[in-house]
């Protein structure tokens, strides 16, 4: 059985891989502040994003 609620970690862990990765936001408000984001937390985020997809995935599949 389908389980539609995996979309939303997904979905979520896509939008994290963008912005840790400079896809996202086109045009930035602060682009230094942005930076000195990714500087600090990108390399967590580029872990974890991938962590939170394949959880979406297992959670949209049933296996949970």
């Amino acid at each position: 059985m389908i389980n539609p609620e995996g979309l939303i970690p997904i979905a979520g862990g896509v939008l994290l891989w963008l912005v840790a990765t400079g896809k996202l936001p086109k045009n930035p408000k602060d682009p230094q502040q942005l930076a000195e984001w990714r500087r600090t937390y990108g390399k967590w985020v580029k872990i974890l994003a991938p962590i939170v997809i394949i959880f979406g995935i297992i959670q949209l599949t049933g296996v949970f």
